[in-house]
């Protein structure tokens, strides 16, 4: 047991030592004061958390609808759809670039932030249905009848029965798709215009000339917004994980 403990914490600090020595070497003033002379990467930072923000909201909601739409299907038309949603996880990204590229070539569809925002909802689509899937599973169909049967309308019942239910999962999958989509690169690549710009195809476009202090800055910003998301994030799902502990409790007294 010790050396598999040993060898955990051997991968876990291989996994931390770039990441720490780019949060090391981007803790400066000068890296910070290129940053933000570097207009070309503000832009293209700009660009790309509001294509994260728009994709990850529409495909989050999309999946939610889907995830309620899913129990409901035949057995066999609810297994096909679940297949056609896990295939897309497991396709190489390049390969579903080169799809949308071809796809919008053919339907005559001119490159820009439509074929951007499309491409990205479609990708992370199925991330966000599986997520809200087993969210939906796991539903507590009690408080749904005790609103119905108290007189609640449709949206009272959605309102105070079912989303307080889904939203860890909503935040979970809305998480997971803001950095997938802030991530990518092959489908931006392949669909974006010639006036869009998303911030992993800037970087490698400076990355072939060199590695400038600015890139250490940006690297160190991302790295505390990535750990301030996740420590939010799961501070609120603990939160409201105790809160749902607490209801039987309350109802049982």
């Amino acid at each position: 047991m010790k050396a598999l403990t040993g060898f955990a914490i051997l991968v876990i600090a291989f996994l931390w030592s770039p990441l720490m020595w780019v949060a090391y070497r981007g803790a400066s003033v000068e890296a910070f004061a290129r940053l933000m002379t570097r207009e070309d990467i503000l832009s293209a930072a700009t660009q790309s958390f509001g294509l994260a923000f728009v994709a990850a909201t529409l495909a989050t909601f999309f999946g939610m609808i889907t995830a309620f739409a899913l129990p409901g299907m035949p057995r066999f038309k609810g297994w096909l759809i679940e297949t056609g949603l896990i295939f897309p996880m497991v396709l190489p990204e390049i390969a579903m670039g080169l799809s949308f590229l071809v796809w919008y070539i053919f339907l005559g569809t001119p490159f820009g932030w439509g074929t951007l925002v499309a491409s990205h909802v479609a990708f992370c689509f199925s991330f966000a249905t599986l997520a809200m899937k087993a969210r939906v599973e796991t539903l507590d169909r009690g408080l749904i009848d005790a609103a119905h049967d108290l007189g609640a309308s449709p949206a009272q019942v959605f309102r105070h029965a079912i989303f307080p239910q889904i939203a860890p999962g909503l935040l979970a999958s809305w998480v997971t798709c803001f950095s997938l989509s802030l991530d990518d690169f092959f489908i931006s690549f392949f669909v974006k215009g010639l006036s869009q710009m998303t911030l992993p195809i800037q970087l490698y476009s400076m990355m072939k000339v060199r590695i400038g202090p600015e890139i250490y800055a940006l690297s160190l910003i991302l790295f505390c917004f990535s750990l301030l998301a996740v420590l939010v994030t799961q501070l609120w799902l603990k939160s409201k994980l105790k809160s749902a502990n607490a209801l039987p409790s309350l109802t049982q007294a």
